[in-house]
């Protein structure tokens, strides 16, 4: 099969002694940043603590087989738990048995999908979201995730996923709070920003090594957790509770075709997120050793290994960021350090369930509050209103989408956007009147440059391909750009850009051509590049065109220098 395809591990083959020590250190490192990440983003999908844990296991042991990240740690994150949360809470209860049962299938759709994506070859589906809409996105999820956990912070039981239920929520229960957890909680949540901002200059200060320092800062959430134990006690202030501890089992609970299909569209854009955050941090981390990644192989890979979380118990998960840079800081040089991880994950599942339960909530909410500030990030707006103004205008609209709608409808209203804006500009496009560089061969816009021209002659250059989203648009700029220029008798559509044509496009050079004609101008073609010139000539349209298309702009310069031959 495809998907099996070279699956025996590539670092496994040539694998370094001197490279065990690392891996070692890295798998212990992650697995104790893991440990209160998955409980808390198991809580916050809605789910019972474990699935965090089995969601953390099987993934790492699948990715280590199949991926090629050599520090990638696939797992439980907080935007995908949020997007599990609010696509589930629309069908069942959080905690109940159809709860678990629909996030398990959800996470099987989204592998499956990912994986046919993968067979297909369609690692371009990463493109379906711009930079600025994908980072309007994560802000505004960001912003929602850590307004979620003001309710653990505080000792309250909120539900909602947007910004206006969460409010509605507070206000209800403002009265509600308890004094233990949130000063619990907002101790920790300040102990963790001060050690995130001045922890590691403070470490190297006292003399520890720059590079034990980072690790101790890093860790510092499961050392927090464990430090905080007794006071949670001592003050009684919500704790994790009973975490049912055991081997994960491979099955699958039967749920009907309707739902299956109610799941289909949310798996497909969390297959979306998922891979295109994944994806993103394998490169992030590939190009730190000149390395490159596999688009189609990280789908196949990030496919079983959802597949599998949720055959496990787990639901939906992706390649982390914070816990992939930490692997990769804390030496790992292959997989290895995922399977360390995944075996400490597994040993505490089985082994430690006593201690898991007695871990407070409020440090949680504050680990997660801690973990996604960094990624609310408001000078993304600024650099797209500085480079393009409708690349500010997505970002403000999908980010004001996924506040007030949550961020299930903000994915699909993401990618509406990032096609809008996409087929907005191209529609249209930039068209330049263009003039010779004296004495040069070199032909730019008048409007920039000194330039010469040839009298009754007027240059367009288009700056898009023409399809039926600009056909109209162009034919009317070339019209009114003739209108302003008094005289003219020749006029060149240069081609340049022009990287293809369909059938209205066509059609709409074809109507310019016998337009221009009646108004008594010659409508020339120059550098026309091969896929175009190949459709005109199926067409019959070059034929039309016949002695009026040129090689390149200067052909047309010289061509053109002599009028008389151009006469209608």
């Amino acid at each position: 099969m495809a998907v099996l395809k070279d699956a025996w591990p590539v670092w496994l083959t040539g694998y370094r002694r001197e490279w065990l020590a690392g891996d070692l250190s890295a798998g212990v490192v992650v697995t104790l940043l893991l440990i209160p990440q998955s409980l808390a983003y198991a809580l916050l999908a809605g789910l019972p603590a474990q699935a965090g844990l089995y969601a953390s296991i099987v993934p790492l042991l699948i990715y280590a087989f199949v991926g090629r990240g050599h520090a990638q740690s696939v797992g439980p994150m907080a935007l995908t738990s949020l997007l599990t949360a609010a696509t589930l809470s629309r069908f069942a209860e959080a905690g109940s048995s159809d709860y678990l049962a629909l996030a398990l299938w959800l996470a099987v759709l989204s592998g499956v999908m990912l994986l046919l994506m993968g067979v297909a070859r369609l690692g371009v589906v990463a493109d379906l979201l711009s930079e600025p809409v994908l980072s309007a996105f994560t802000t505004a999820s960001a912003v929602l995730i850590v307004l979620s956990q003001l309710g653990p912070l505080a000792g309250l039981h909120l539900s909602g996923s947007s910004l206006p239920q969460w409010l509605l929520g507070m206000s209800q229960q403002f009265g509600s709070w308890q004094p233990a957890a949130l000063g619990l909680g907002l101790l920790a949540l300040l102990l963790l920003l001060a050690l995130r901002q001045w922890g590691e200059a403070l470490l190297q200060y006292l003399g520890l090594p720059v590079h034990a320092a980072r690790l101790l800062v890093r860790t510092a959430p499961v050392l927090l957790m464990l430090a905080s134990l007794p006071w949670s006690a001592q003050w009684q202030v919500p704790v994790v509770g009973p975490v049912d501890a055991q081997w994960p089992a491979l099955a699958m609970p039967a749920i009907t075709l309707s739902r299956l299909a109610d799941l289909a569209i949310p798996a497909f854009f969390i297959a979306l997120i998922n891979y295109v955050q994944s994806l993103s941090v394998a490169q992030l981390l590939a190009a730190r050793r000149q390395e490159t990644v596999d688009p189609d192989r990280e789908l196949l890979a990030l496919g079983l290994c959802n597949v599998a979380a949720g055959l496990a118990g787990g639901f939906p998960v992706t390649g982390g960021l914070s816990r992939s840079v930490v692997n990769a800081d804390a030496g790992a040089n292959t997989q290895l350090a995922s399977l360390v991880t995944a075996a400490g994950m597994l040993m505490l599942s089985c082994w430690g369930g006593a201690l898991l339960a007695r871990l407070p909530l409020p440090v949680l909410a504050a680990i997660i509050i801690a973990s996604l500030l960094s990624m609310i990030n408001v000078a993304s707006l600024r650099r797209a209103w500085l480079a393009e103004r409708a690349d500010a205008v997505a970002w403000l609209l999908t980010c004001g989408l996924v506040l007030l709608l949550g961020v299930d409808s903000g994915i699909i209203a993401g990618v509406l956007v990032s096609l809008s804006t996409l087929l907005w500009r191209s529609s249209r496009p930039h068209i330049a009147v263009l003039g010779r560089v004296p004495g040069t061969h070199h032909f730019r816009n008048r409007e920039r440059h000194a330039v010469e021209s040839l009298p009754g002659v007027l240059m367009l250059r288009v700056d898009e391909s023409l399809y039926f989203g600009n056909a109209r648009q162009v034919r009317q700029a070339v019209l009114a750009r003739h209108a302003l220029a008094t005289g003219t008798q020749q006029l060149v559509l240069v081609m340049s850009a022009v990287n293809r044509v369909d059938t209205t496009a066509l059609s709409m050079l074809a109507n310019l051509d016998q337009t221009l004609q009646q108004a008594g101008v010659s409508l020339h073609l120059a550098e026309i590049k091969g896929p175009v010139a190949d459709i005109l000539q199926r067409t019959g349209l070059s034929q039309q065109f016949a002695g009026r298309v040129h090689l390149s702009t200067q052909a047309a310069w010289q061509a053109l220098s002599r009028p008389a031959d151009y006469q209608i």
